[in-house]
């Protein structure tokens, strides 16, 4: 913490300028926007979307959150107005072009970071990677490593009924990521909020699973094991959220954040 501390310092000053623009990152094209002052010893609010999910998944946060910090959110590779490639990454990839991303964009560290589903496996593996950078996390119903094995225990769901086949806008490797996930084993003494939706429909299928409530079960449960991963952790149940919490409940997502920011802010920065 004395270390992230430390860089905050460096910051002081640091441009209130809204950022909406392309940078390339590990030679990918990537877009960036940004809100919001950054104050001396307060860290860089950072937003990693969920999978198939660019920056504006967090529209509904972004200014509320600009009022008190600064705060910034992307489009991964072949994702909303970012570069379209061939390549495919792995969580280990998408931490190494944040970290490109960042530093190309003069946001230094400290960080908060928020990471709804996929992308809360991404911001886990960057503190992991970058444990001086981040500061506190918040995880907003954030996929974990051991979901496939999980899951796997019961039978799936019955096929949605769906229009004609879209090409993916965003391949993950969930395999894959969750193998890096369990290899880091992230644990840290730092502010964490993990936010866990309490429907797991928010608007029910065509065909209703009998099993919703054990997915739920499971899910949450995954979530309660994800808040051990830190001494100051704090677990809340977004009662009236499906798994967008940021969209369904705003301000759960804008008050953990506020939680996060307040905690790990020196009191003479406050």
């Amino acid at each position: 913490m004395i270390a992230v501390v430390a860089v905050a310092a460096a910051v002081a000053g640091a441009s209130a300028a809204p950022i909406d623009r392309t940078l390339e990152a590990n030679g990918v094209p990537l877009h960036i926007v940004c809100a919001g002052e950054r104050l001396q010893s307060r860290p860089l609010v950072v937003l990693e979307a969920g999978a198939g999910n660019g920056a504006s998944t967090w529209n509904d946060v972004v200014g509320p959150i600009a009022q008190f910090a600064r705060v910034c959110a992307y489009d991964r590779q072949n994702l909303g107005s970012s570069a379209h490639v061939e390549a495919q990454l792995t969580a280990v990839g998408h931490v190494a072009a944040l970290h490109a991303l960042l530093e190309a964009a003069h946001e230094p560290p400290p960080y908060v970071m928020a990471g709804h589903s996929y992308g809360g496996m991404i911001v886990r593996l960057y503190a992991s990677t970058y444990p001086a950078e981040v500061a506190g996390l918040v995880l907003v119903d954030s996929s974990h490593e051991d979901q496939i094995a999980r899951f796997a225990l019961l039978p799936p769901p019955a096929a949605a009924v769906a229009g004609p086949p879209q090409p993916p806008r965003e391949r993950i490797d969930l395999p894959a990521a969750s193998a890096e996930l369990a290899a880091a084993a992230w644990r840290a003494d730092i502010p964490l909020v993990v936010l866990s939706r309490g429907l797991w429909f928010k608007t029910q299928p065509p065909t209703p699973d009998p099993l919703a409530a054990t997915r739920l079960g499971i899910w949450q449960d995954l979530h309660r094991e994800l808040a051990t991963r830190s001494r100051r952790s704090e677990l809340v149940v977004a009662t009236r959220s499906g798994h967008y919490i940021q969209n369904d409940e705003p301000e759960i997502v804008v008050n953990a954040v506020r939680h996060v920011m307040k905690a790990v802010v020196p009191p003479e920065g406050r």
